[in-house]
C-alpha cells in the first residue's frame, strides 16, 4: 500500500535574499546556518516555503482559509473546515482554544544553501529629491546580504492523510463526525500541490530581487513507508563555473530505501548540471528520467493511479 510520497529538489538563486532574518542597523541580514568549521550557509525557513505553496495554490484557482479566519488581536482562529480549504487540509491548523487541530500532512523542509555565504550586500538608496524635498535634504542607504546559490528541500507527503479528517480534528467528540473527500477531490489536491511545486516562487524583497524557487532538478518517490528519503541525499558541487550532483549520496539513499519503493521519477532543467548525463545514465537505474514538467507529469499520473485507475 502506498503511504507517502517523498521529493527532494534543487533549485537555483542567482542573485537575492529570498528570506531575511533580522536587520542589524541598516543592514537587512539573510537567514542562514552556521557550520562546525564557522562558514555559514544561507537558508529559506520551512514557514516561507509553506507561504509560498499557498500562494501559488490561490494562483491556481483555490480558496484559501484566511480570509474567513477570525482574529481577535493577536489570536487567529481559522475555519476549520478542511474540506472546504485545500489550504487546512494539506498544511493544518490549530484553534487557539484546542477544540480542533490539524497536523499537516504535508511536510516541508527548510531549502539549504549548498555553498557557504560570501559576504555580498547589495546597495540600495532613496533620495528625498523623489518626494518633492531640496537635494540638501539628502537620503538613506540601506544594506542587503545577498547570496547567488543553490537551494536543497525535500518534500514529504502523508497521501493516505490527504482528504482524511479525524473526528478530533474537527472538533467532533464522536467518531462517527469524522470525514473522507471522494477520490476525485483529494486526486484533484494532490495534483494542485505538484503543480504548485513546479510553479513555486516567492519571498521577500521580490519586487526588486525576484527569485524564482522551482525545482530545477527533482527527484519523487511513492513509498510504502513514510520517510523524507531525500532530506540530506542531494548534494552538488560547484566547479569550474558549472553545478555537478554528487551522485554517491543520492544512490545511497535510494539503495537503503528500494525495499519501499513503489514508483520513482527523475526530472532535471537540459544545462543545470554539468554532469546530466552521468545523472540520466546512473538514476535511470532506479526510475524513469526526463525533464522537471515531466517527472511532475508523471507523480500526478501516479496519484491518480492511487485512487482512480491506472496511470497512462
Amino acid at each position: 500500500m502506498v503511504k507517502a510520497m517523498a521529493i527532494g529538489y534543487l533549485s537555483k538563486v542567482s542573485a537575492g535574499n529570498v528570506n531575511a532574518a533580522h536587520t542589524e542597523g541598516n543592514v537587512v541580514v539573510a537567514k542562514k546556518v552556521t557550520l562546525p568549521d564557522g562558514s555559514a550557509l544561507p537558508y529559506i525557513s520551512g514557514q516561507a516555503i509553506r507561504r509560498m505553496f499557498r500562494d501559488r495554490l490561490a494562483d491556481l484557482g483555490f480558496s484559501l482559509s484566511e480570509p474567513f479566519a477570525k482574529v481577535d488581536g493577536q489570536e487567529v482562529t481559522p475555519p476549520g473546515r478542511p474540506w472546504e480549504f485545500i489550504d487546512e487540509d494539506l498544511f493544518g491548523y490549530l484553534d487557539a482554544s484546542g477544540s480542533k487541530r490539524r497536523t499537516s500532512p504535508v511536510s516541508v523542509s527548510a531549502a539549504i544553501g549548498l555553498y557557504p555565504y560570501q559576504g555580498d550586500r547589495d546597495l540600495g538608496t532613496r533620495s528625498f529629491e523623489k518626494f518633492n524635498q531640496s537635494m540638501d535634504a539628502g537620503g538613506n542607504m540601506f544594506e542587503t546580504e545577498v547570496y547567488t546559490n543553490v537551494f536543497r528541500g525535500s518534500v514529504l507527503i502523508e497521501l493516505d492523510r490527504v482528504g482524511v479528517f479525524t473526528a478530533r480534528e474537527l472538533g467532533e467528540k464522536s467518531e462517527a463526525g469524522s470525514r473522507t473527500l471522494d477520490s476525485v477531490e483529494r486526486e484533484k489536491r494532490l495534483h494542485a500541490l505538484l503543480d504548485a511545486l513546479g510553479l513555486l516562487w516567492g519571498g521577500g524583497r521580490s519586487a526588486r530581487m525576484l527569485a524564482d524557487l522551482s525545482p530545477k532538478f527533482v527527484a519523487l518517490t511513492f513509498l510504502s513507508v513514510k520517510h523524507p528519503v531525500f532530506l540530506e541525499a542531494l548534494m552538488a558541487r560547484y566547479e569550474n563555473g558549472a553545478i555537478t550532483l554528487d551522485l554517491d549520496p543520492l544512490k545511497a539513499a535510494l539503495d537503503r530505501f528500494k525495499p519501499y519503493q513503489v514508483k520513482t521519477f527523475f526530472g532535471m532543467d537540459a544545462g543545470f548540471l554539468a554532469n546530466e548525463e552521468d545523472v540520466k545514465r546512473a538514476l535511470g537505474a532506479y526510475g524513469e528520467v526526463g525533464e522537471v514538467h515531466e517527472a511532475i507529469r508523471r507523480a500526478k499520473d501516479e496519484v491518480t493511479a492511487l485512487w482512480c485507475g491506472p496511470s497512462a
